[in-house]
């Protein structure tokens, strides 16, 4: 395994996540919602139309619970002779009106949904304007100014906005489309960006398609993000997060330089960070390194495949006025520096790890649902007495019993117990809908080491 960090950009689960089916969403194999096992009284609504679909009771509960997908295997019948992003009514078994959704054709997803339970819904412009509008205010409401221009402004079905996402690099807007539906609104949307999120700074808009899955090699496969609106933007500019500066390029095949969800998982780690010895392990363009370093840490080593990624440190550290010499870079593959270490006595007080999901460079292969025991292992052998790992898993399909599993395993077998003594996640402006656990993708855990 390599210590690349061309990695999928942090964003909602995707489509069609193998293991994502085997728990209890709508579709899935499993339980249903507490409370819900009864239809609630006066629940009969007029049946939907021909063209509709028809689900499952337990689907039915799980979406009037309010979860956002419905898998294909959750249909009581194909949907056949229906448009890609149609807007379609959904109904359960009995022809009781659910609400509305967006068809996919392809993938383990067919609905997303849209709307419940209004019969008059209509997937318009003053809809998305209302609910562009609400997404601002609630980043408003919860955004500090620190990260105003650093932010997911639209995070896809807790916002009201299936299979997107944008985020707020200073003046310009990244969308990001993870559904091929998307494409039946977006003509609609990127006018009312414009016009509420982009016309008072001037700036732009871009977006990525994401409905292919990313993986280490697209950094040179993939396209540029392509402009939508309003002006070009630079090859890189500078954005803030709590005091700290980043280039970023939105114009970047893969990642603008800066995973926006970690922001918390950053904040925890510059806490514990200090007069530390420090490992940052998959660093990329050392986000976690600078706070690590401005916390006061003794010193700071980052590790990652890609001798670009710590050119780019040190370009952020000048940014933010610090020593960009401040951080020893190692290039490499992680395993291989992490058996050095161990073979030289070397030890850290604090590691962190933030490895991708997936990874294949030069023939060596890291699999987040596979290979997190083994990585724990490694690292458990360099963590000095009574010291930490902060371990960050972006799976979707890594559950978090699974995460803490494989570490726990990991660790034993070098010798070591591990408990969790704090933990993190997602920020308020990646909100998550409360019966959408899959929603909750990012996993950010604080262990110290026996």
């Amino acid at each position: 395994m390599v210590a690349g960090k061309q990695r999928n950009p942090r964003k909602p689960p995707p489509a069609d996540g193998g293991r994502e089916q085997k728990r209890g969403h709508a579709g899935a194999r499993q339980g249903v919602p507490s409370g819900r096992g009864r239809k609630p009284q006066n629940s009969f609504k007029p049946s939907v139309r021909q063209r509709g679909a028809k689900v499952t009771e337990h689907v039915a509960r799980w979406v009037r619970a309010g979860h956002p997908w419905i898998f294909r295997e959750g249909l009581l019948r194909p949907l056949e002779g229906i448009a890609p992003g149609a807007v379609v009514a959904v109904a359960d078994a009995d022809g009781n009106h659910l609400g509305f959704a967006l068809y996919e054709p392809e993938g383990a997803v067919a609905l997303r949904m849209l709307a419940r339970g209004d019969l008059d819904f209509d997937w318009n412009e003053q809809t998305m304007l209302g609910r562009v509008r609400a997404a601002k205010a609630h980043r408003d409401r919860y955004v500090e100014p620190g990260f105003a221009g650093a932010a997911r402004l639209i995070h896809g079905d807790a916002d009201g906005f299936p299979g997107l996402a944008v985020d707020r690099y200073g003046e310009f807007l990244l969308v990001y489309k993870y559904a091929t539906a998307v494409d039946s609104y977006l003509d609609k949307l990127v006018p009312l960006l414009e016009q509420e999120l982009v016309a008072a700074s001037g700036g732009g808009i871009y977006l990525q398609d994401r409905t292919r899955a990313v993986v280490a090699e697209d950094s040179q496969r993939r396209p540029p993000a392509q402009h939508l609106a309003g002006k070009t933007a630079p090859p890189e500019f500078e954005v803030e997060e709590d005091g700290l500066r980043f280039l970023v390029d939105v114009t970047a095949p893969v990642s603008p330089g800066l995973f926006l969800d970690l922001r918390e998982g950053r904040r925890l780690l510059e806490r514990y960070a200090p007069g530390k010895r420090t490992l940052n392990l998959f660093s990329f363009t050392g986000a976690l390194a600078l706070r690590a370093v401005r916390a006061g840490a003794v010193d700071v080593t980052n590790v990652d495949a890609a001798a670009r990624s710590h050119a780019r440190c040190r370009q952020n550290l000048a940014a933010s006025g610090m020593d960009p010499e401040a951080c020893e870079a190692l290039t490499g593959d992680v395993f291989k520096h992490l058996e050095r270490f161990r073979q030289r006595k070397r030890e850290f007080d604090l590691v962190v790890v933030d490895p991708p999901p997936f990874s294949t460079v030069k023939g060596s292969t890291f699999s987040a649902l596979d290979d997190w025991n083994n990585l724990a292992e490694a690292i458990a052998h360099v963590v000095a007495p009574g010291g930490e790992i902060l371990a960050v898993a972006n799976a979707a399909s890594l559950t978090e019993e699974e995460h803490l599993s494989a570490i726990g395993e990991g660790c034993l077998k070098a010798g070591r117990g591990a408990r969790v003594i704090a933990e993190t996640g997602l920020p308020p402006d990646f909100p998550v809908i409360a019966a959408f656990p899959e929603g909750k993708y990012l996993k950010v855990k604080l262990l110290s080491l026996g």
